[in-house]
C-alpha cells in the first residue's frame, strides 16, 4: 500500500531557476502534490536561514532585572516581550 502511494505521488516535470538580480532567484518547480510546495518552501527556508552569515542580537542584559520574567516600573510588557 505504502510502495503504491508513492509511485503514484505527482513529481515535478519542470523545474527552472532565474537570476534576475545578483541578490535574487526564482525557483520554479511544477507540478507539485497538494501540500508539498509548503512542505519543500519550508525547508529551504531553513536551510537558507541556518546557511547565511550575519549579527543577531542573541542576549541583552537589563541593569535591576534578575530574570526574563522580571518586571520592570513604567513598562507593560514582560522582559520577554
Amino acid at each position: 500500500m505504502i510502495q503504491k502511494n508513492w509511485q503514484e505521488l505527482i513529481k515535478p516535470n519542470k523545474i527552472e531557476f532565474s537570476s534576475k538580480k545578483k541578490t535574487l532567484t526564482t525557483l520554479v518547480a511544477e507540478p507539485l502534490e497538494r501540500g508539498f510546495g509548503l512542505t519543500l518552501g519550508n525547508a529551504l527556508r531553513r536551510v537558507l536561514l541556518s546557511s547565511l552569515r550575519g549579527a543577531a542580537v542573541t542576549a541583552v542584559q537589563i541593569d535591576g532585572v534578575l530574570h526574563e520574567f522580571s518586571s520592570i516600573a513604567g513598562v507593560r510588557e514582560d522582559v520577554t516581550d
